[in-house]
């Protein structure tokens, strides 16, 4: 049995669990109340309780499991920022922790794939130009993709997404050397999907108030409602926006020379707590 490396978790319970069962296996004798003794908890039971999510951990607590099992340099550090990330209360605070975890894993981790779809969809440029790149008879340079963006990016920023996009295989050269859409898919864990999914919409949500000023009301279509419902009738409006979502798609599946990329944002979101 191989010791686990908490650089390849996202979850610092089930690495908890898993590197108790690592011990557990390598001396029979250890148990619960023996890493408690390690550690300095007066429970006997507690890592046990972290383990099944009937307690979290402070600053405190965390050093000691990390001093308890061992843990030095970058792998407690690590483990830090993971613990905090796992129990963040905002957003910001999860991808802020997020991020000290990628800088503090090894070039070579196979989380890298994992980071790539995060930058892909904290960025907004980079599905652009995964759009853009495919266009025309001739292949793009960084540059000139990066011209037809609008708001522009740098040719630096398009190099970047070229990258990220090569790397999760959305994108792939031709044999004529044009750039071709790959049916890739982006599969993460439930904690840096949650991370990428809020990243993609403030990004497009952000563009969305700014294309007011943006873009004469001619090239643009923002409107809004306002409605007084029943609760329970939320799921059959997330169903109506979800047939229009497949609507749209194939209208745009249809096309076989796109010319231009547009956003079109569905907000759905209660402006009430429901009447009791």
């Amino acid at each position: 049995m191989t010791e686990p490396s908490v650089f390849e978790y996202l979850d610092f319970r089930v690495f908890l669990g898993d590197l108790f069962a690592f011990h557990k296996d390598q001396d029979a004798a250890f148990s619960h109340r023996e890493f408690a003794r390690r550690a300095g908890f007066a429970a006997p039971n507690f890592l046990q309780l972290v383990i099944g999510g009937q307690r979290n951990l402070t600053h405190k607590s965390s050093a000691q499991i990390a001093r308890g099992f061992g843990l030095k340099n970058r792998d407690r550090e690590f483990f830090s920022c993971l613990v905090q990330m796992n129990q963040a209360k905002t957003h910001q605070e999860r991808n802020r922790y997020y991020q000290s975890m990628t800088s503090l894993r090894s070039p070579g981790s196979i989380k890298q794939l994992e980071s790539a779809s995060y930058d892909y969809f904290s960025c907004w440029y980079i599905p652009v130009i995964r759009e853009v790149a495919t266009w025309g008879e001739s292949r793009r340079s960084a540059a000139e993709v990066a011209a037809l963006l609008d708001p522009p990016v740098t040719a630096k920023e398009a190099e970047r997404a070229f990258k990220v996009l090569t790397e999760l295989q959305l994108l792939r050269q031709g044999p004529d050397g044009r750039w071709v859409q790959s049916e890739a898919n982006l599969t993460t864990g439930p904690e840096v999907r949650s991370l990428v999914v809020a990243n993609y919409h403030r990004e497009m949500i952000r563009l969305g108030g700014e294309a007011i000023e943006r873009h004469p009301s001619a090239e643009r279509d923002i409107s809004a409602l306002t409605l007084g419902i029943d609760p329970q009738r939320m799921p059959e409006l997330k169903q109506k926006i979800a047939a229009f979502r497949r609507e749209l798609l194939e209208l745009a599946a249809r096309d076989e020379n796109p010319q231009q990329v547009v956003q079109i944002n569905f907000q759905l979101f209660p402006l009430s707590k429901p009447l009791k």
